[in-house]
């Protein structure tokens, strides 16, 4: 009986035995079917990265190639609009040549740029009547146009020349007298201005050259054109140029056309010639001239 208790437990045994290796069989199994598993999604991730990144890398690469195309265009055509644009300079600038060199340097055509002229060089002598107001010299007038060319232009090399006649009118307590040729009775050729005082007495506001001290004078007065602007008893236009042309520089800095033009005084000895240049560095001279009204007459004769 014991014996066949041990037999059957025995057996048992062996049946859980058997059991335990199926177990672990199975167990082995489904463990190296995932290892499988797991070494094949491992590999397809890596493909996949892979894949990803060469797709990465054309994308990149197609649109740098895009890019450099573009801006070829667009360099192409930059450089085709700055041809065209300069061949149309060129022939504008053609154009304007073939009308006259002197349509090229001129700031305005014909009337309209005389006009202009005279306007710009009546308010520069207005500004300089106020700057002088207080001071013993000669008044400019209002220009007048001279010479025989159109409307007092003429044309030296490439630029438009004005010549413009500025009557000068004697200061409070002076008088001009043109001098004559005593031959002809006309104005000399070369025509002196004899500058004399006047008695002031009666006047308030100022004292009178002729009849007052002159240490009362030095003290209280400006010099006379006497004094000033004259050799002798006659106006020194050398002079009385370097004068104007000192006022005109100072009176040019006030003007509002100053900002957007250049003017410069040139060297002269007995005429103001300026230069005016815009920001296009457009030019025209300007030549201004002296001269006086006759006695009696609406005639204006140029001093020399």
């Amino acid at each position: 009986m014991a014996r066949l208790w041990r037999e059957i437990e025995q057996r048992d045994q062996e049946l859980r035995d058997q059991e335990l290796r199926k177990q672990e069989k199975s167990v082995s199994a489904w463990a190296s079917l995932f290892l499988t598993a797991l070494q094949h999604w491992q590999f397809w991730a890596v493909a996949g990265g892979l894949v990803l990144l060469f797709g990465l890398c054309w994308w990149l690469r197609k649109r740098s190639h895009q890019t450099a195309s573009k801006q070829t265009a667009s360099s192409s055509e930059d450089n085709s609009r700055l041809d065209v644009d300069k061949k149309e300079e060129e022939e504008n600038l053609s154009i304007a040549l073939n009308v006259g060199r002197i349509s090229a340097q001129r700031l305005l055509d014909g009337p309209e740029s005389f006009t202009m002229v005279v306007e710009l060089v009546d308010e520069l002598l207005r500004t300089c009547r106020k700057l002088s107001r207080d001071a013993f010299v000669p008044r400019p007038k209002p220009a007048i146009a001279v010479g025989n060319d159109i409307d007092g232009m003429s044309l030296r090399e490439d630029h438009a020349v004005y010549h413009l006649l500025v009557p000068l009118k004697p200061p409070r307590g002076h008088t001009f007298h043109l001098e004559m040729d005593t031959v002809e009775a006309m104005p000399a050729r070369k025509s002196r201005l004899r500058v004399e005082l006047e008695c002031t007495c009666r006047r308030e506001d100022m004292l009178c050259f002729p009849h007052c001290c002159k240490e009362e004078l030095r003290q209280n007065q400006s010099a006379s054109l006497l004094d000033t602007l004259c050799t002798g008893h006659h106006l020194d236009m050398e002079k009385t140029t370097r004068w104007f042309q000192t006022l005109v520089k100072a009176a040019w800095v006030v003007l509002p056309q100053s900002t957007h033009r250049r003017l410069t005084v040139l060297p002269s000895r007995r005429s103001c010639k300026l230069r005016l240049t815009d920001r296009s560095s457009n030019t025209l001279l300007i030549e201004v001239m002296f001269g006086v009204q006759q006695d009696g007459s609406d005639t204006v004769l140029s001093i020399e």
